[in-house]
């Protein structure tokens, strides 16, 4: 799967659990403090990337609060290195 392809597949994936629906969803819109999504939101978010990366448990150390601040953080935390 190509960088931008996961990055449509995250953002839909926020948009549809989004308590507040943001007009438009850029990739560095701090998701957690502009409340698009709440702290119970990321558990079922790491079960998402990790079906994104093909079944690919994500590392424990991968799973710090700035890993999941916007899009490009998760990009990188997650699929740049994968």
């Amino acid at each position: 799967m190509i960088e931008a392809e996961i990055r449509e597949r995250l953002r839909g994936w926020i948009l549809n659990r989004a308590k507040d629906k943001p007009a438009r969803l850029p990739d560095d819109l701090p998701l957690l403090e502009k409340g698009v999504l709440s702290s119970l939101d990321v558990v079922e978010l790491i079960v998402f990337i990790e079906q994104l990366r093909g079944g690919t448990e994500v590392p424990t150390e991968s799973l710090e609060p700035t890993a999941f601040r916007d899009i490009n953080s998760m990009y990188r935390a997650f699929f740049a290195a994968a």
